[in-house]
């Protein structure tokens, strides 16, 4: 048995177990000769069954096909929304809560007003009628603004 026969026996034979020889009998890598079929095909394998174990457990990743959530994933779910309304809650409040200060101090500025509007400038000496007259000016346009 010389080598040329080994070597054309070993070419009809298109297989070898760690590479593949073409019909010249060099070597052919094999690292990148997925085709379609095969990718195809191991996009489609079934579920293992230490994953299916999980996935009924409710630790694996949830399948495609649409089970129902895990009890912890509900939970969750009802705690987040819980939250969410909650803080929506305090954030009307919060904003009720400025309103009402903004309006406070806008009828205390009001009683303000009128107080030194009732006010008896007679007694005052030269310059405080004057000074009196720009503050009163001042709160009228404060108030007119709001």
């Amino acid at each position: 048995m010389s080598n040329s026969n080994g070597r054309a026996a070993t070419a009809k034979s298109s297989h070898n177990k760690r590479n593949k020889i073409s019909e010249s009998g060099a070597y052919t890598s094999s690292s990148n000769q997925d085709t379609e079929e095969e990718t195809e095909r191991k996009e489609k394998c079934p579920e293992g069954k230490k994953a299916a174990k999980q996935r009924q457990k409710g630790k694996g990743a949830p399948s495609l096909l649409g089970d129902k959530p895990s009890q912890n994933m509900v939970f969750f779910h009802e705690v987040i929304t819980t939250k969410a309304a909650a803080l929506l809650k305090a954030a009307e409040a919060t904003l009720i809560g400025a309103e009402a200060k903004k309006e406070k101090a806008r009828v205390e500025k009001y009683q303000m007003y009128l107080k030194l509007m009732e006010k008896d400038t007679s007694t005052f000496s030269e310059a405080k009628p004057k000074r009196h007259e720009n503050v009163l000016d001042q709160l009228a346009r404060e108030l007119a603004e709001e």
